[in-house]
Formats: C-alpha cells, structure tokens, sequence
C-alpha cells in the first residue's frame, strides 16, 4: 500500500512539474511576442516605407497572429507573397493554441501547488525542479550557441512546406527580422521561461520553509 501511494504522489510531483514548465513556456512566448516590435531592425531606405510605417506593418502581423477573429493577414506599407501569408497562417496556429494552452495551464498550477500544499508534498517538487532547471539551461545553452541549426530544425519539425523561407523581394517584412532578431527572442524566451520556474520553484522554498518553522 505504501509503495502505491509513493508511486502515486511521485507521479504527481512529476507531472506538476511538466505542468510548470508547460506554464513557463507559454507565458514565456506570449510575452516576446507582445514585446518583439521593440527588437526590429529598420533597413535604411527599404522600399521608401519610414520606420514607423513599417512597425505598423508588423504590429499587423502581430495582431493576426495572436487574434483568433482575424482571418486575413493584410500589410498596408509592404507587399507580401502568397507563401508568407501561408507560412504566417501557420504560425497563427501555433501562436493561438499556445494561448490556449497558457489560459488552461495557469489555473491548473496553482490548483496543483496548492493542493500539494495541502497535503504536504511540496517537498517532492525540489528535486525534479532542480534537474529541469539544469537541463533547460544546457538545452538552451546549445540552443544560443548553434541557434541557426536549432531554427531550421525547428521550421522542419513544426511545418510541413518550405513557406519559412522568405524571398526579401516579394516578402520586404522579414529584412526587419534578421537572424539575430530571432536569436535574440530566443535568448529571452530562455530568460523569462528561467525566471518564471524560479518564481515557481522559490515559491515551494518558501512554503516549506514555513512549514518546517512550525514543526
């Protein structure tokens, strides 16, 4: 009876600590994408479009990408090919279950901790979040070091076509996001997914540390 019981709460710490992650994650990506317009690069000259004009342009994107009402994506300063709407369009899937994914996992967190809480299991958590912490910072160490290898990658496993690759002709936009664009989103999505697990995790330090203070 014992055994199952340790089985049983050992697979729950487990699983809340995919669920944090899970959590992190999402969060993670919904604030660089809210705050990626603050990264862009101005092309000089592109196109005679000011720089302004061209952040409203991509505010659009943004707005497609996140805003499941929106259909269409529609640029009012720069053309775009029928293969970067497509590839866009695609996004926008990816962009909007995260959203949902992020709505349902929060609430499912905190019910969780606190659960655990309750029945003074929190203690189980320390360890799992201590290797999932050093492997997210491994993984994303290498992710940073060889990002141009992981992005590809990344396109191969998440979209079925070749729509990613952007002609900067037909498709202007995507010279406001050179490598180093994506680079630098990447290295603050690890930064607010680290923080984030952090919160989580000294939150759990914290509870025990009072718990054990009244025993």
């Amino acid at each position: 009876m014992n055994g199952k019981y340790e089985l049983v709460q050992w697979m729950r710490a487990i699983l809340l600590i995919l669920l944090s992650l899970i959590t992190a994650v999402s969060i993670a990506l919904f604030i660089v994408v809210n705050i990626s317009p603050l990264f862009l690069t101005f092309p000089h000259n592109l196109m005679g479009v000011s720089p302004h004009k061209l952040r409203l342009d991509y505010l659009r994107v943004i707005k497609y990408l996140q805003l499941p009402w929106i259909n269409t994506l529609k640029l009012n300063y720069l053309p775009i090919a029928r293969s970067a709407t497509h590839h866009f369009a695609d996004v926008k899937q990816l962009i909007v279950a995260n959203e949902v994914i992020m709505i349902g996992a929060v609430p499912l967190l905190i019910y969780g901790l606190k659960k655990q809480k309750r029945q003074n299991q929190l203690w189980r958590l320390l360890l799992p979040f201590q290797v999932l912490f050093i492997l997210l910072v491994f993984s994303g160490f290498m992710g940073i070091t060889n990002f141009d290898a992981y992005f590809i990658k990344f396109h191969h496993l998440f979209f079925n076509n070749m729509d990613w690759v952007f002609n900067p002709r037909t498709s202007p936009i995507i010279l406001l996001m050179p490598e180093s664009f994506f680079t630098l989103l990447f290295s603050l999505w690890l930064l607010i997914t680290l923080s984030i697990l952090l919160i989580i995790w000294g939150w759990i330090k914290w509870k025990l540390r009072i718990f054990f203070s009244k025993t």
